[in-house]
């Protein structure tokens, strides 16, 4: 039998043990859920890029009714130019127009863009609409609202991408995820696919 005191140290030096042991193993499993974060931050950040790159090809700009377009739009028309640079269609296209002086927003549902080396031009809108009041500078001596030219305007394009993401660029060129359940702009049912305009 061995003596009390050595049982002492022997079960001391078991404790002391056990405990070094945890510590290790706290230390272990904190490092292994910092690595499984990184990995799920990695994953994350490069299925957003994933999600994100074709939308990122997709832009739209008003166009001057002077310059380019000029055979394509007539004066008091609006109209804009879309270009698709990914591989594959977007869906449910629309163009938002804002004249904020004047109050005004029209909107153009496009229909499904095609990828195109090349801007294609959409003029006109099938609804409008006023949003507050109007500058008084805009405001025409018989009631009605003076507009700015279609290249004055800010545009900003609305579509739905090959996965079904629903997304929105302002005309700032900012491209932003819209939340599922996001109501279109228009509040009209589009009729067909629209035809860009050829000059």
């Amino acid at each position: 039998m061995l003596p009390l005191w050595l049982s002492a140290i022997a079960a001391v030096l078991t404790v002391g043990l056990a405990a070094a042991f945890a510590v290790v193993a706290l230390r272990a499993q904190r490092a292994l859920v910092s690595q499984l974060r990184m990995m799920e931050d990695l994953y994350q950040r490069d299925a957003e890029q994933r999600a994100r790159a074709q939308a990122q090809l997709v832009a739209a700009w008003p166009v001057s009714e002077r310059s380019t377009y000029e055979s394509l739009l007539r004066r008091g028309i609006v109209g804009a130019a879309i270009r698709n640079g990914s591989e594959s269609p977007v869906y449910d296209v629309e163009l938002i127009y804002r004249d904020v002086p004047a109050a005004w927003i029209a909107v153009r549902q496009v229909g499904t863009v095609p990828p195109a080396a090349a801007a294609e031009v959409f003029a006109g809108f099938d609804e409008e609409r006023t949003e507050g009041r109007p500058d008084p500078s805009r405001i025409n001596p018989d009631g009605s609202i003076k507009l700015a030219p279609s290249a004055a305007m800010k545009v900003e394009i609305r579509f739905t991408d090959g996965l079904g993401v629903r997304w929105s660029r302002d005309s700032t060129g900012v491209l932003t995820q819209l939340p599922p359940g996001t109501p279109r702009m228009s509040t009209v049912a589009p009729d067909a696919e629209v035809e860009p305009v050829h000059g």
